[in-house]
C-alpha cells in the first residue's frame, strides 16, 4: 500500500496523538500511586502511657499530584507534623511543622525539624517495621547549651 503526502500526514497525526495520550495516561496513574492512602497519616498516642518523651503526634499528608509552573501543587511541604512532649501539668505543644519524606538505603522516612531554640529535634517517622500497626518516631535532640549532652530517642505510638 502506497501512501500519498496527505495520507501519510494524517496517520502520522494519529500517530503522535496516540503517543501524547499514551504518556499523558501514564503520568496520570502514577500521579495517582503517589496519593495513595498514607499509613503514617492520622492523631496518634504514645503506647508507653508513662514516657517522658512525645506524648502524641497528629501527621497529616498533602497529596501533591500536579506541577504548576514546575513546582509541586498545592505549594508547601506534602507534610505537616504536630508534635506534643510530656510536660506538667499539662503537655507541651510543639506546634506544627512542614516535612518532607527522605530515603536512606532502602527506606523512606517522614523528616522534620523541630527548632525550639534551647534545642533543635531532628524527627523522622515511619511505620514500625517490628511493631505492626504501631508508627516509629525517632528523634536527635541538638542542645543549643554545649554544657548540656545532646541524646536520641525512640517512640512508638498507636492510632487514636
Amino acid at each position: 500500500m502506497k501512501l500519498n503526502m496527505p495520507d501519510f500526514m494524517q496517520h502520522y497525526k494519529s500517530l503522535r496523538y496516540f503517543i501524547v495520550l499514551f504518556v499523558f495516561l501514564g503520568f496520570v496513574n502514577q500521579a495517582h500511586a503517589l496519593c495513595a492512602f498514607q499509613d503514617e497519616e492520622g492523631e496518634w498516642v504514645n503506647a508507653d502511657s508513662d514516657t517522658r518523651s512525645l506524648t502524641r503526634a497528629e501527621l497529616r499528608f498533602t497529596c501533591q499530584d500536579q506541577i504548576l509552573n514546575g513546582q509541586p501543587y498545592p505549594p508547601g511541604p506534602p507534610w505537616h507534623i504536630h508534635l506534643w512532649g510530656k510536660c506538667h501539668p499539662t503537655d507541651c505543644d510543639w506546634g506544627e511543622v512542614g516535612g518532607e519524606t527522605v530515603t536512606i538505603g532502602h527506606r523512606s522516612y517522614i523528616h522534620t525539624v523541630f527548632n525550639q531554640g534551647f534545642a533543635t529535634r531532628y524527627v523522622y517517622a515511619d511505620m514500625s517495621q517490628y511493631r505492626e500497626g504501631k508508627l516509629w518516631i525517632w528523634m536527635w535532640t541538638d542542645f543549643a547549651d554545649p554544657g548540656r549532652t545532646d541524646y536520641e530517642s525512640q517512640n512508638w505510638f498507636v492510632k487514636q
